[in-house]
């Protein structure tokens, strides 16, 4: 990336990282086109490829600066508090809502780099990556396991309660109008579903 992106103004370097953060998370590494970047930013190809060379550079720099600010959304929005493994995980949807302010299509693009799959994409956000799952880990190992029954396997709740919340993700992207409020009490309803099948 050319360091001269950050001399434009934030408006514009957010109409492009919103452009690219909405392809990448539509179609994946692969085949997200820098034509439709370009479509739905409103901002010349030619200024595109002035402050990143190829795809590569532009889905490497997207992903960290993506990941650094959904770091730091869900650190202002969790509680350092919380014990409550489910209550944790509200929170932490709330975080990501409160994303979409600023970077509508942020939530869609955390859940496309979880399924994202091109080899050449994965190794290119591996660090970025490892931030971001170690400051989930941070914010997730103070949660108190003690009170999942025994026979329901931490290990599978969690990927239970990962692939719900994505899915649900997805499914309110492809409606007309997202909306957040009814999100969250959607994503709440079935964390608390999942939480009396699972409880002691």
């Amino acid at each position: 990336m050319n360091e001269k992106f950050y001399d434009l103004k934030k408006e514009k370097q957010d109409k492009m990282i919103n452009g690219a953060m909405q392809i990448f998370a539509r179609y994946g590494y692969r085949h997200a086109s820098t034509d439709e970047m370009v479509k739905v930013s409103g901002v010349s190809k030619g200024l595109w490829f002035h402050y990143f060379e190829n795809k590569k550079g532009l889905y490497t720099f997207v992903t960290g600066y993506a990941l650094k600010y959904a770091i730091l959304e869900l650190s202002m929005v969790v509680d350092a508090k919380e014990t409550d493994y489910f209550k944790l995980m509200i929170q932490m949807e709330r975080g990501k809502m409160n994303m979409m302010e600023k970077y509508p299509f942020l939530p869609l693009f955390l859940v496309s780099l979880s399924k994202e799959r091109d080899e050449e994409a994965i190794s290119l956000i591996q660090e970025a990556r490892e931030r971001y799952d170690e400051r989930i880990s941070e914010i997730m190992i103070k949660a108190d396991y003690s009170k999942i029954r025994a026979k329901a396997e931490t290990g599978k709740v969690n990927k239970m309660i990962t692939y719900t919340l994505e899915a649900l993700t997805q499914e309110y992207y492809e409606s007309a109008i997202f909306r957040k409020e009814q999100y969250l009490e959607e994503a709440d309803s079935y964390l608390q579903m999942i939480k009396s099948l699972t409880y002691r």
